[in-house]
């Protein structure tokens, strides 16, 4: 069962509200197979569940999906720009966590983590 958002996730590192670099964070999947997703939206992020939302897309492509698996958005903007992840620790990329815990996603049991995408107008300005 999907964990409340108030809840700490102690043992991922991470806990609902934190801010933390995008690197971190699929460092922290990677190392500890946690799932981690990176929504678009504000409004589904914060009111809707991982588990509701595999589902209700679930025959909706990936890439047209209003949040999507970290480690596919980072292999995506690789194979746009070969320099993404030159860029990302030069610039971080800071994303919400939203949610974590324990859920069933597609038959399977998991940990995941779920976070937001910083709008542009919340992100800082680049150097000129």
């Amino acid at each position: 069962m999907e964990t409340k958002r108030g809840d700490e996730c102690r043992t991922f590192a991470v806990a609902p509200g934190e801010k933390v670099d995008i690197l971190e964070l699929e460092e922290l999947g990677r190392r500890y197979g946690i799932d981690i997703y990176l929504y678009f939206e504000d409004d589904l992020a914060r009111n809707s569940t991982i588990e509701k939302d595999m589902e209700t897309y679930k025959n909706t492509p990936e890439y047209e999906r209003p949040f999507i698996p970290l480690g596919s958005f980072i292999s995506f903007a690789s194979s746009q720009d070969p320099g993404f992840l030159e860029k990302l620790k030069e610039l971080p990329l800071i994303l919400e966590v939203i949610s974590c815990g324990e859920a069933d996603i597609q038959g399977k049991s998991c940990r995941y983590i779920t976070t937001l995408m910083p709008f542009l107008d919340e992100m800082e300005a680049l150097p000129e």
